[in-house]
């Protein structure tokens, strides 16, 4: 542990430090949460005070519980459409240089065909149709990811495929599990990187879909609490806006950030 602590520079160890928190935050948070996402038995939007440390919403429910509530919901959408948008487009790339010309060709064309449309207009329309809930929230976010994880895996195969000790193990043992013995080494930094922008754009598609209204409206995560907040009219009279708008909106553009410099470090 010490040894990789060496590897990363300073900007990777703050960064690392702060999802860390987050992820902390989001396995721990119903014993942090002081009341539950239901009750809504306190007075309309109070200040910060000791009982509400973020003070309540129009509803009265305390905004520091659904903050902490929406760090569960959001984090392992992230993390989930993030992990399975990777796996697709890697297994997809291996398959596509595994199988053949055939083979490629067509999941080169279907890949291309999924990039040639604006990916969140697509997503947008998609989760119009569908159930709102999460799953299909997710599920849509996977389909319409992959295509990039793919062409960028694929085309770093395609030159791993082309080295001698790749093409001696095809030729010598035609094992499919040999053959990605020798290229995971070659491809694990890229497949890194993509899970965490993935991740990245998972939390940015969740908080986008769930602000213009098409996420799970019984799902309260960030993007629906940044919501709920722009829909009350007297916002911005008083300092209403400081706790009930500002640390949602600071949560996602610290985490949204925090993947970002993560991932261009790497690169």
């Amino acid at each position: 542990m010490t040894k990789f602590l060496k590897t990363l520079s300073r900007r990777q160890k703050i960064c690392s430090f702060i999802l860390a928190l987050y992820l902390l935050t989001a396995l721990f948070a119903p014993v942090l949460m002081p009341y539950e996402v239901t009750d809504f038995s306190h007075s309309s939007l109070e200040p910060p005070s000791l009982a509400h440390l973020l003070g309540t919403d129009e509803m009265g429910h305390d905004i520091f519980s659904l903050l902490l509530h929406g760090f569960q919901l959001t984090i392992v959408l992230a993390v989930a459409s993030g992990f399975f948008s990777t796996v697709l487009g890697t297994v997809l790339a291996f398959c596509a240089g595994y199988l053949g010309k055939t083979a490629d060709d067509l999941l080169g064309m279907a890949a291309n065909l999924f990039l040639i449309v604006p990916e969140m207009v697509v997503i947008m329309f998609v989760a119009v149709l569908a159930e709102p809930t999460m799953l299909n929230t997710m599920l849509v976010i996977v389909v319409f990811s992959w295509p990039r994880v793919f062409k960028i895996i694929r085309g770093k195969l395609a030159d791993c495929l082309g080295s001698s000790k790749v093409q001696y193990t095809m030729m010598m043992k035609g094992n499919v599990w040999d053959v990605l013995r020798k290229l995971l080494p070659d491809i694990l930094p890229s497949v890194k990187s993509f899970f965490v922008l993935q991740c990245n754009k998972g939390v940015m598609y969740e908080t986008t879909l769930s602000f213009l209204g098409v996420g799970d409206p019984l799902a309260k995560t960030w993007g629906k609490l940044i919501r709920s907040a722009m829909d009350y009219e007297n916002l911005y009279y008083d300092t209403v806006f400081l706790w009930y708008l500002l640390p949602v909106a600071a949560v996602v553009i610290v985490f949204v950030i925090s993947l970002a410099l993560l991932v261009s470090e790497e690169e």
